[in-house]
């Protein structure tokens, strides 16, 4: 995931930094893998995203049931107010992956605070692998 990111597509903005999706300014709660699958899906939406890369990006290879992913798809879809229906955000390419189709900004957060005596350290970037 690229740090600094934050994405804004329709009423929502996803923060990277702060493993937030946030409606209208309300913070959504959403499973650590939800979040990464949305994160997953925005950075690369450009292009289809198949359902080997995303269970090698979210489970790091560990075998998990295609049913575990299809729960995760269904969380990520419900967070955004979207449904297998209407595929506003989320679409579903049958057989090979999945793609973000919704038109997002992309704005840089706030700068980090340059290193000083002081400063604490950066917390460790997210990863979703062993968590959800």
């Amino acid at each position: 995931m690229l740090k600094g990111m934050i994405y804004r597509f329709d009423r929502f903005e996803l923060d990277i930094d702060k493993v937030e999706l946030r409606s209208d300014g309300r913070l959504q709660s959403l499973q650590p893998q939800v979040f990464a699958l949305i994160a997953l899906l925005v950075e690369h939406r450009d292009r289809l995203v198949s359902r080997d890369e995303i269970f090698e990006k979210l489970w790091d290879q560990r075998v998990v049931a295609d049913s575990t992913l299809g729960s995760r798809i269904k969380s990520a879809r419900q967070a955004l107010g979207d449904s297998g229906k209407a595929q506003r955000f989320i679409k579903t390419i049958h057989g090979q992956g999945l793609r973000f189709v919704a038109d997002v900004r992309v704005e840089r957060g706030l700068p980090a605070i340059s290193a000083g005596v002081d400063a604490e350290p950066a917390p460790a970037p997210y990863s979703p692998a062993g968590s959800g």
